[in-house]
C-alpha cells in the first residue's frame, strides 16, 4: 500500500521499505528552492531512523528532474543582495548533499527529465541512479556566470576524470541517458514509457537485497571521498556566492529570466 503526503514543493510516496520523494514545481523545472531544500532534507531525515524503510528515492515531476537552484528567485533580489541570497540557497542544497552521502538508506536517483546544475549535483551525490532515456544531465553553471555548488566540482572529477569534468563544467556539455551510463554518471538507462514501472522494479530488487548491509557498506565504500567533502561544500558556497555578485553575471541571470519569461 502506497500513502502520500502532498507539500508546497514535495511530493512523499511511502511504501514498505520505501520512501519516494517527487519534487513538485514542475512549471519551475522543479528548480531548488529554499523551501524544497528545506523540505527535501526534512523528509530524509524523517526517514532516516525509521528501521522499516531501506531506500530513499529522489525523482521529479514532469519534464524535469531538477533544472538546478532557482534563477528566477536569485534574479527577483537587486545584485548587491544576491551573494547573501545565493549563500543561503547553496548552504541548503549543501546540507541535503550531505545528508544523502552520510545516510544508512540506499539513495537512489531517478533521472525522469534535465537535471542540470544543482539536480546534477543531487544526481552525484545519489548512490544508484537510473536515467530515462529522454533525461539529459549538465553541470550549467558557466552558463550562469557560476562556479559549481552541491559537490558537482568534488564528485565530478572523481567519477569522470578531470578532462571530462572540465568539459562538463566549462564547455556546456550535455549528457543523454545513455553518454551518462558510458561516463559512469548512471547506472542503467530505461525508455521514457516505461520508466515508473523500472524505478519501482529497481526499488524492489533493492529491498530483496540483504538491507542490513547497504548503510554499513555505503559508509566504507564513503569513507575515502568524505574525507575533506563538508569543507569543499563550504567552499563551494563562498565561491558561487562571490560570482553571482559579478556585473557579467547578473547580466547573464537577467537575460536568462528575461527570455524563459518572454
Amino acid at each position: 500500500m502506497t500513502t502520500a503526503t502532498t507539500l508546497s514543493a514535495v511530493r512523499i510516496e511511502r511504501r514498505p521499505g520505501v520512501v519516494r520523494l517527487i519534487l513538485n514545481r514542475p512549471a519551475d523545472g522543479n528548480a531548488l528552492t529554499l523551501e524544497m531544500a528545506r523540505e527535501v532534507l526534512a523528509a530524509l531525515c524523517d526517514a532516516e531512523p525509521d528501521p522499516d524503510v531501506h531506500v530513499f528515492t529522489l525523482t521529479g515531476e514532469g519534464r524535469f528532474f531538477c533544472a538546478g537552484g532557482d534563477v528566477t528567485s536569485m534574479a527577483s533580489h537587486e545584485p548587491a543582495d544576491r551573494p547573501a541570497f545565493l549563500r543561503s540557497l547553496a548552504d541548503a542544497a549543501h546540507d541535503v548533499a550531505l545528508a544523502m552521502v552520510r545516510s544508512r538508506l540506499l539513495i537512489l536517483a531517478g533521472v525522469n527529465g534535465t537535471a542540470a546544475g544543482a539536480g546534477f549535483g543531487l544526481v552525484l551525490n545519489s548512490d544508484w541512479v537510473l536515467a530515462s532515456d529522454r533525461s539529459s544531465m549538465l553541470a550549467a553553471y558557466s552558463t550562469m556566470g557560476l562556479s559549481p555548488d552541491t559537490g558537482v566540482a568534488y564528485l565530478l572529477p572523481r567519477a569522470v576524470g578531470h578532462q571530462r569534468a572540465i568539459d562538463l563544467a566549462l564547455n556546456g556539455r550535455v549528457l543523454s541517458g545513455a553518454d551518462a551510463v558510458d561516463w559512469a554518471i548512471a547506472n542503467e538507462v530505461t525508455e521514457a514509457a516505461s520508466f515508473g514501472q523500472r524505478l519501482t522494479e529497481v526499488e524492489d530488487r533493492f529491498l530483496g537485497g540483504a538491507v542490513q548491509t547497504y548503510g554499513p557498506t555505503k559508509k566504507l565504500l564513503r569513507a575515502a571521498a568524505l574525507d575533506g567533502y563538508e569543507e569543499h561544500l563550504r567552499r563551494e558556497s563562498v565561491s558561487i556566492a562571490e560570482l553571482s555578485g559579478h556585473p557579467d553575471t547578473a547580466q547573464r541571470v537577467d537575460r536568462f529570466v528575461e527570455k524563459k519569461g518572454g
